[in-house]
């Protein structure tokens, strides 16, 4: 490969080419003759061999590529988006590729990521439509990483990812860890702030606040009947009311965040959600939720979930201070105290109907058992208090 092709490289697929370097110079790629590239074997995968092996030729800018043998592996659990797939319903697999490059063998990392299933059975492809979108389309416009696409597919939803190694675990991030994912979001909000109508050019962008308003809600009435019926979740039988007064004020908890100017959210913007390297810029994953919205969206999920998962080094009011004193140098959203607590409750109530309630509704009992302690106080308790504040009918 020539300098110029290395040097155009995505950064993540410059970590691949350079892993394969070290390989083969440490004597270690695999000998010619023992692969099973002409093995006729049951083929498992999504995608085809010959999907694959164009997408690795043009990720990689390898056109003598060939593909040989594809053997599952264990997933990485530092990867992001890894940790909670039981309760997300994606699903994540990781596979060893062999492939043969001017004549010598060598074996690459790569992640399989498909849209989960709902409990009926019915694939939600929208949800990785999202995923692939992004990583097609909107990547060169985003003021910061996301990881390279190796292959995927529009219609289905599935996209292959690198592996990544290296990465410092969310657990033990540092303050300036925090601080460098907090700067990313500002950046991205203030990229995308106010374009609306640019952002609406892409359909596969949900729009829960406005196009997915109504199915958004009703989605969340079912889950709530789902739990009512649930004897599986006595837990949860406390809050049953509460969460029905929340399903059927929705218009009311939206009316405040629809009034703010829109702009490119992530989603799930956490900690989980991001590779850290050791060494390099952060690279940000799992776009499946990718939206149009008020960016108070993302910085509510973002404390929230970290809240539930993690024993942040930074606390979250600092997280917030934070990203409000970068964001007023930024995009100005010109939000006083007041005006930031109201948004910050319609906000969090939003996202429990939005996003919780369905989860709640199709996660094994025994994982939501080992959850509720810590779900309660972040959220549940939280909930409680903002409705009260908030909704006075």
């Amino acid at each position: 490969m020539s300098c110029y092709t290395y040097c155009n490289l995505p950064a993540s697929a410059r970590l691949i080419w350079d892993r394969r370097c070290w390989t083969s110079s440490n004597g270690i790629s695999r000998e010619r003759g023992t692969t099973m590239s002409d093995t006729a074997l049951t083929w498992e995968w999504p995608f085809s061999r010959s999907e694959l092996m164009a997408g690795l030729r043009r990720y990689l800018a390898a056109s003598t590529l060939r593909l040989l043998e594809i053997k599952p592996i264990p997933l990485p659990l530092t990867m992001p988006g890894t940790s909670f797939t039981e309760e997300s319903g994606t699903r994540l697999s990781a596979m060893s590729v062999g492939v043969r490059i001017d004549g010598d063998d060598y074996d690459l990392p790569l992640m399989l990521k498909q849209p989960p299933v709902s409990r009926n059975g019915r694939v939600l492809r929208a949800v990785g439509q999202r995923e692939y979108g992004v990583y097609r389309l909107l990547a060169p416009h985003l003021p910061l990483l996301v990881p390279g696409l190796v292959a995927g597919d529009e219609a289905e939803g599935w996209v292959i990812l690198e592996v990544l190694t290296g990465l410092r675990p969310a657990t033990e991030w540092t303050v300036e860890d925090y601080e460098e994912a907090l700067g990313n979001l500002v950046g991205m909000h203030d990229r995308f702030w106010g374009l609306f109508e640019v952002l609406a050019t892409y359909p596969w962008l949900a729009r829960l606040l406005e196009a997915d308003f109504r199915d958004t809600v009703m989605a969340a009435q079912d889950a709530v009947q789902s739990l009512r019926h649930d004897t599986n979740h006595p837990a949860l039988t406390l809050y049953l009311d509460l969460f029905d007064r929340l399903t059927h004020a929705a218009d009311a908890i939206a009316a405040p965040l629809r009034a703010e100017t829109a702009t490119l959210v992530h989603g799930d913007y956490w900690p989980g959600n991001i590779a850290r390297p050791i060494d390099g810029r952060q690279i940000v994953f799992d776009w499946q939720l990718a939206g149009i919205g008020p960016a108070i969206l993302d910085l509510v999920g973002l404390v929230q979930t970290t809240r539930l998962r993690l024993e942040p080094v930074m606390p979250p009011q600092a997280m917030i201070d934070l990203y409000r004193d970068q964001a007023d140098h930024l995009f100005k959203p010109e939000w006083d105290d007041t005006t930031f607590h109201v948004l910050w409750d319609h906000a969090l109530m939003w996202l429990f109907v939005a996003r919780w309630l369905p989860r709640l509704a199709t996660m094994p009992p025994n994982v939501y058992a080992h959850l509720h302690p810590r779900f309660r106080e972040v959220w549940l308790e939280t909930l409680v208090a903002a409705a009260e504040r908030r909704l006075t009918e």
